[in-house]
């Protein structure tokens, strides 16, 4: 496996089992002085002898909290160093950590809250675009088990922005840590297992409202001991953290996936493609991640205003597929000849196939390449979960350490994907080649992925029939060149004339994330039906995905 930069320590040896304190102390004990945590906005330079002082003071600072084993812990925040030391320090703890996506709205916050019954939440300003600490403020008083607010600090760079009186800041609560001395932790540390729940991160299908997949030390350092064997990630590797941390991509595949192999994160508080070069740049990253629509930005950043990145060697794309000529650029324009394809799912740890880096660049487009180590994944008939012959389009099953233990206080939804042989359903449709090379090709899901996003229609629908407007309405997405899919919806009108689409954004805005806000609104007389009553989505997607989803049918 090539690589640009110092390849000393290639030899140190990936371990995917124990805890994730198991780790982080056979890091500290053999690499003490590498470095680990770099957050340049924050002037944060960490080497793994500290990185373990510091989570370990995270967790001490919650068990003084009063915070135990399996409780939940919600993080709602920017890529930022706290955010990696919570991650490391709650699960040293076996406290379970509930990401938060960065671009919820109250009721969206609150429901996860509520449904994870979390029994603290931490979180940053925000911003003006985000105002974590006027979200929180409104959806407290309904959150019973809501114990503990935590803020933090405003780091350099930032906006000024509220403070939440009701919340323990940053610093105080690391002062609590001198409350529980450090054998107590070892003590606590001791007696956590391997197959403990310690990650909560939300999805959700066609129906229902997101769910909470919830995810142990195993599934976790398997996953990113098995991503990193394929691209030789070791010590002397740095990467480029531009993806959020609070998707699986950013704190299992990234964080994990750099420390279970001894490599370091320079972070990146949120993508934006100049500064994500600059920090490349500067910091002498040897891995980037990200999906295709970033990986365009890159691109046409680097043609704009190039940078010496011959210390980048690899990369990974996940998220959508990705075309075979920004695949050849990547190696071209952004020196990362050894970038390659991956899919995979939450429920899923997330991944599940990736491509070899001497793939070619057809393959690496066109295919999402093999299983990980560890992993079994078949091609079934959706109707009768039977397996189909070598090349046969299908469900995509998955079966091995990766597989989620559930979704959480959810027991009907788990048994529907997750059966009893072990096999997980995705959802999407696949075909399996003889060499063992997976292609999606579709999915029975009717989520949208958006720039790398998931959107989930029945989220959408729900927030639009509130409108008084709207009588029914369709979700769906259509092709995009930009961002892979864009979400459009159809609707009845419930009033003459029907509201338009500048009155329907500003209906949403309030409520749901803005990558989930329909691009497009089309007023119907009425929707194409099946027999049964079913709206026929992909009829919707034929009359307006073509020509960048021009709106044919307004008014009619």
């Amino acid at each position: 496996m090539g690589g640009a930069g110092d390849r000393a320590g290639s030899n140190w040896q990936r371990s995917d089992s124990g805890t994730i304190g198991a780790l982080v102390a056979r890091l500290a004990q053999e690499l003490p002085d590498r470095p680990a945590l770099i957050d340049p906005l924050r002037g944060v330079r960490l080497g793994f002898a500290e990185l373990e002082r510091e989570s370990a003071r995270v967790a001490r600072a919650f068990a003084a909290l009063g915070v135990a084993r399996g409780e939940r812990v919600a993080v709602w925040a920017e890529n930022r160093a706290e955010w990696v030391l919570l991650e490391l320090g709650l699960a040293r703890l076996g406290a379970i950590l509930v990401t938060a996506n960065t671009a919820l709205k109250p009721p969206e916050i609150e429901y996860l809250l509520a449904q994870s019954e979390s029994c603290a939440v931490v979180f940053s300003s925000g911003g003006t675009n985000a105002p974590y600490v006027a979200s929180l403020a409104a959806v407290r008083p309904r959150l019973p088990r809501l114990r503990h607010a935590v803020q933090l600090a405003d780091g350099a760079g930032d906006a000024a922005a509220a403070t939440a009186p009701w919340a323990l800041g940053w610093a105080a609560l690391l002062e609590r840590a001198a409350e529980v001395r450090p054998d107590r932790l070892a003590t606590i540390e001791a007696a956590l297992a391997p197959d403990d729940v310690i990650n909560m991160q939300y999805t959700s299908g066609t129906t229902g409202f997101p769910k909470g997949v919830t995810l142990t030390h195993a599934n976790l350092l398997h996953n990113a001991a098995a991503i990193g064997s394929v691209l030789g990630f070791c010590p002397a590797d740095r990467l480029a953290l531009t993806v959020p941390l609070f998707h699986c991509f950013g704190c299992v595949v990234g964080v994990l996936g750099a420390y279970v192999s001894g490599a370091a994160l320079a972070l990146l508080e949120r993508f934006d493609a100049a500064r994500a070069l600059d920090l490349v740049a500067r910091e002498r990253c040897t891995l980037l991640y990200g999906v295709p629509t970033m990986f365009r930005l890159l691109v046409e950043e680097q043609l704009r205003a190039p940078r010496e990145l011959a210390s980048l060697r690899a990369g990974i794309m996940g998220g959508a597929p990705c075309p075979e000529a920004l695949v050849r650029q990547l190696g071209s324009v952004l020196h990362l000849p050894e970038a390659v394809a991956a899919y995979g799912l939450t429920e899923c740890s997330p991944g599940v196939t990736m491509n070899d880096p001497r793939d070619s660049a057809e393959r690496r487009a066109t295919t999402c390449g093999k299983a990980l180590a560890g992993i079994s994944v078949r091609v079934v008939d959706p109707a009768t979960l039977l397996p189909l012959p070598t090349g046969a389009t299908g469900e995509l099953q998955v079966r091995g350490p990766c597989t989620m233990k559930g979704y959480w206080n959810k027991p009907d939804a788990t048994a529907e994907v997750l059966l009893p042989d072990g096999w997980l359903r995705t959802g999407d449709l696949a075909t399996l080649d003889g060499e063992g090379y997976v292609r999606i090709v579709g999915r029975l899901k009717e989520m949208v992925i958006r720039g790398g996003e998931n959107v989930y229609p029945v989220e959408v629908e729900e927030a639009l029939r509130r409108h008084p407007g709207i009588r029914d309405v369709a979700v769906f997405g259509v092709p995009d060149p930009v961002y892979g899919e864009q979400v459009q919806a159809a609707f009845l009108p419930a009033t003459a004339p029907p509201p338009g689409e500048a009155e329907l954004r500003a209906f949403l805005e309030p409520r749901l994330a803005g990558v989930k806000i329909p691009s497009r609104f089309h007023a119907l007389d009425a929707f194409p039906m099946t027999a049964s009553g079913k709206v026929q989505k992909w009829r919707l997607v034929e009359r307006f995905g073509g020509a960048g989803g021009v709106d044919r049918a307004a008014g009619s």
